[in-house]
């Protein structure tokens, strides 16, 4: 183990390094980003809280190897690294630790894979794990009492308003499609298969909103218009405080002269509250972002997702569609339970609605969430290492070599009670139908018809001349291309005569294919490798009708007795 060769009452030159997340995730929109001179799709909030939790009379610098590459120079200048973040970037983590334990320097981890499987960082000098409020102060005590390495953890929740601004200084915005902030932490909800409300909790903290806005008007301050997303794990889990917010918020960017339009993430009961709806639109919200995740209202109860299914899910949509809001949600294949046919029936709800962007994924069991100890004790887990069937356990499983992949097509790490190779093919051909062109042109064209769109952010002159030039990139491209050249003209003559509002989103959205598209050719080859692998070299079964008997018992029981939502 290295140490620090600096007190951290002392200076003390920091390097924060976003590591890269692959080309292959879903959301790693490097194509339609780069038509806007972007990089890549956000900044590190993550890092950027981390940077205002430290000291600061310490020297900070952040590289995002999304952005560019890190320089040597950068590297042997720094006294300390620290880093970290989510599943898909591990194996990106894990070469850092390996370098600066090579070389000697001193490196500290932390973020929601490092919390969630600690054991696999163990290289590491540093490990603070869970939500920093509380942990780095930990570390801090500890190397001021002379024990700079080893694990930082508690299993308390931080009182969130105590929690500074981000760095937000440490950006450069013009490497980004968009801004974040966060404003609370945790969910109300309890999704079988989640790991927020393992790491976050049930009961959501909420900042203060004096705090949020002094937030946005650091961003505005440093001249940032445009984006901004609030990436909170569930925008209305405290539905008193957001309304309380957007109050504040409307006059706030009535003061401002509308510097920001906002995206966030919620659940579907947003559609139920049209007074909540109204206030998000006076803000300028364009965009949410909903985990839909299966049109069986069957299966959302085994899920424990009940929630989507009170009412039916295209009548939601269309009424936030009514609010200038557009969707994008997450579907998943794989469930316990799921039917045939289910596939279709995932096609039938994308048109209907007609969310443009769906991401589609195959169902992934999370390190330390109730569906993995469920699988676990079921005897179905699958070792992602070996490819094999792991014994029935109640120990922690730790999900590794999935790193790096797609977020979307490297899930089902264990038995599925569908066959697997019908869910593959299913998979394919979802996403196949989805984002075939013409259906996604025509997609967008109806959605962009239904949104009832009122815009109060009016661009900058450097926005708009960032947008023209990102319009004369996007129709190149898509001039280029036969497979959506006269579907993109169609929508851009037709888009036009409806108002500059809807003539952007629908560009903007037809952008998206850039990345989409490309997507979906590798989905379908990964399909491919995964049905020739269940086919012909998998040495587990195919299902749970295969399962050892030995392990049969166990899956009964689960069954007749139904999913202990609290272990």
């Amino acid at each position: 183990m290295a140490s620090p060769n600096r007190h951290p009452d002392g200076d003390v030159h920091c390097l924060m390094i976003q590591p890269r997340f692959e080309a292959s995730n879903f959301w790693n929109m490097t194509d339609t980003a780069a038509t806007t001179g972007a990089r890549t799709v956000a900044p590190p909030l993550g890092l950027l809280t981390v940077a205002a939790l430290l000291p600061q009379h310490w020297t900070f610098q952040l590289v995002d190897l999304n952005v560019r590459a890190l320089t040597d120079e950068e590297w042997n200048a720094a006294d300390i690294i620290c880093t970290g973040g989510m599943i898909p970037q591990q194996n990106g983590i894990l070469a850092l630790v390996e370098r600066a334990n090579r070389e000697g320097k001193y490196v500290v981890v932390g973020g929601p894979d490092p919390t969630s499987q600690p054991e696999i960082y163990v290289k590491a000098d540093a490990r603070v794990l869970g939500e920093g409020e509380l942990t780095i102060p930990m570390w801090l005590s500890a190397w001021r009492a002379g024990n700079p390495c080893g694990l930082f953890e508690t299993s308390d929740k931080p009182d969130v308003t105590l929690s500074p601004t981000p760095r937000f200084d440490l950006v450069e915005f013009s490497n980004y499609l968009q801004a974040g902030i966060q404003i609370s932490r945790g969910c109300p909800f309890n999704c079988e298969f989640c790991d927020i409300i393992e790491l976050y909790g049930r009961v959501p903290r909420s900042k203060t909103v004096p705090q949020v806005l002094a937030e946005l008007d650091r961003l505005a301050d440093l001249g940032y218009r445009g984006w901004v997303d609030i990436s909170d794990d569930n925008f209305i889990g405290n539905k008193k405080f957001v309304k309380k917010l957007l109050v504040e918020l409307e006059a706030w960017c009535q003061r401002r002269e509308y510097p920001f339009y906002f995206g966030t993430e919620a659940s579907m009961n947003l559609a139920d509250d049209g007074e909540l709806l109204d206030m998000m639109q006076r803000c300028e919200f364009r965009f949410v972002f909903m985990g839909i995740e299966t049109p069986d209202p069957d299966l959302l109860a085994v899920t424990q997702k009940k929630v989507n299914s009170m009412k039916p899910i295209v009548e939601r949509i269309h009424e936030v569609y009514k609010h200038g809001i557009a969707i994008s949600a997450g579907f998943i294949l794989g469930f316990d339970g799921e039917k045939s046919g289910t596939g279709d029936a995932m096609i039938e709800c994308i048109e209907e609605t007609g969310i443009i962007w769906s991401m589609v994924g195959l169902l992934v069991a999370l390190p330390n969430t109730q569906l993995t100890r469920r699988l676990m004790r079921e005897g179905r887990m699958i070792d992602c290492g070996t490819q094999q069937l792991l014994p029935p356990s109640d120990e922690v499983y730790r999900l590794e070599n999935l790193a790096n992949t797609d977020n979307t097509t490297s899930g089902l790490n264990f038995i599925t009670t569908r066959d697997r190779v019908e869910i593959y093919e299913d998979y394919r051909r979802v996403v196949s139908t989805v984002y075939d062109p013409a259906r996604y042109m025509a997609r967008v064209m109806r959605t962009t018809k239904m949104l009832a769109l009122q815009r109060r952010q009016k661009p900058s002159m450097a926005e708009f001349i960032k947008m023209a030039k990102a319009l004369v990139q996007i129709a190149w491209w898509m001039t280029k291309n036969p497979q959506v050249r006269w579907h993109y003209w169609s929508n851009t003559i037709r888009s036009a005569m409806m108002g500059m509002a809807k003539f952007e989103f629908c560009q903007s959205h037809m952008a998206g294919f850039m990345h989409l598209g490309r997507q979906t050719l590798r989905a379908g080859q990964e399909m491919q490798v995964g049905i020739d692998y269940a086919q012909h070299g998998a040495v587990y079964p195919r299902s749970t009708k295969d399962l050892p008997p030995s392990n049969r018992p166990l899956l009964q029981l689960t069954a007749t007795c139904g999913i202990d939502s609290n272990v």
